[in-house]
């Protein structure tokens, strides 16, 4: 279809997508507030202005940061190198949260396990399989108003917000200005900020408002979630969507328009895409090129993301001394991760303990396999420092685990070529 394709990235990227109609269901639900899940404040990245509604979806998206674009590239290029014969895929966990705000917005547990058979439906073929981990549903008007980039979404994913390393986290609510719904690239932030994750509109999953009322919104923001641009953008200039066997398209196709063909390149507009802005029901496939490059994105960007959570959770604030040791005055324990990151060869991990402890750090690959031991030993108070040489190792994702008595911490780590 084409004879070659960049990858491209839209760094920080957000994609809000607009709903053209009105006029949602009103339902109830109880309270649920968890305090206790806040999580640090993320960076919010705000999108470029959207796009004036059309005659259905309709989004805004930033144009690519060159310099970081190329570092994608990179990235995305040599773990293909390095892995060509290397099966990828697994289960992704949802944390699915419920927001209503006013008594509107109710969803019940039967559409929601509705949304997630949707999903392995769509995402059948790719390696990627869907399972509910777990619903909560909190009452809040301003957070089911929410929109992205905005205060209250902050707020919303630090209260909310489970494990995002390891957890998809996906929010119903009903954005205002007409969204649909939106999500953040992978690269955007560490995969374990807050601010990843997806949200709909309620009234998009399976029963909501035609013509978007098959939950296939959700599999479209998962694409992006996932690494995934738009089958238009670009338009019919290289390298488009880079991904080789999508036509190029000039501009989004609304409806179903059979034979549609806006750019000179061979091939009709891929219509059908989960990726393009098609009614639901005009949605069937992802294309081989989509799979490969979804195959790629997790292990580079988002490593964790198949694994089980194994307490690496803690945020400083939440860890103390071990029991009969006094700090240091101003010494609290810190765990600032690696510099650089992403590295070439080596990188240094540092870390500071208040009081003396037993210590170890550690370096996992995706797949949970342990590939160094850097630190097994007691370690007086004060500032400290370990190398991670990895000149021997593929390119791709890892995570360096951090135990002082019984509290771990881990930083997640990319090493490029």
């Amino acid at each position: 279809m084409r004879s070659q394709r960049l990858f491209a990235a839209l760094t920080g990227a957000l994609l809000a997508c607009a709903l053209p109609w009105a006029g949602p269901q009103v339902a109830q639900a109880g309270r649920v507030f968890r305090p206790e899940m806040a999580a640090a404040a993320p960076t919010i990245i705000t999108a470029a202005p959207a796009l004036p509604a059309g005659p259905g979806r309709s989004c805004g998206t930033p144009e690519p940061a060159a310099g970081e674009a190329q570092g994608v590239r990179s990235a995305l290029r040599r773990w293909a190198q390095e892995n060509a014969t290397r099966s990828t895929g697994g289960t992704v966990r949802i944390a699915f949260h419920v927001i209503t705000g006013r008594g509107e917005g109710a969803l019940g547990d039967g559409q929601i396990e509705a949304q997630v058979s949707e999903l392995n439906r769509d995402y059948a073929g790719t390696g990627y399989r869907f399972a509910l981990a777990s619903v909560d549903r909190t009452e809040d008007a301003g957070w089911f108003k929410m929109g992205p980039g905005s205060r209250k979404e902050r707020q919303a994913k630090q209260a909310l917000a489970i494990d995002p390393a390891h957890r998809l986290n996906l929010y119903s609510c009903a954005p205002g200005q007409g969204l649909l719904g939106w999500s953040y690239f992978p690269w955007s932030a560490p995969e374990s900020d807050v601010i990843h994750g997806v949200v709909v509109h309620y009234t998009t999953l399976p029963g909501g408002t035609a013509p978007y009322d098959l939950g296939r919104t959700a599999t479209h923001e998962i694409g992006h979630y996932l690494g995934l641009y738009h089958t238009f953008q670009g338009g019919c200039v290289p390298p488009g969507d880079d991904v080789d066997d999508t036509p190029f398209e000039a501009t989004p196709a609304y409806g179903c328009p059979a034979g549609r063909n806006s750019c000179p390149a061979p091939g009709d507009d891929p219509i059908h895409d989960y990726m393009d802005y098609s009614d639901d029901a005009c949605y069937s496939e992802f294309t081989t090129g989509q799979m490969d490059r979804m195959r790629a994105i997790v292990p580079v960007y988002r490593p964790s993301l198949f694994l089980e959570h194994l307490a690496f959770a803690a945020t400083e604030s939440e860890i103390t001394p071990g029991a009969g040791s006094e700090p240091e005055e101003g010494r609290v324990l810190a765990y600032r991760g690696a510099f650089p990151n992403p590295f070439r060869a080596e990188t240094a991990l540092r870390f500071t303990l208040p009081a003396r402890a037993e210590v170890t750090l550690k370096v996992y690959s995706v797949t949970g396999q342990l590939v160094r031991t850097l630190v097994e030993a007691a370690l007086p108070a004060g500032d400290h420092s370990a190398m991670f040489q990895a000149g021997d190792l593929p390119s791709g994702g890892y995570f360096a685990v951090l135990r002082v008595g019984r509290v771990q911490m881990s930083r997640t780590l990319v090493l490029v070529r």
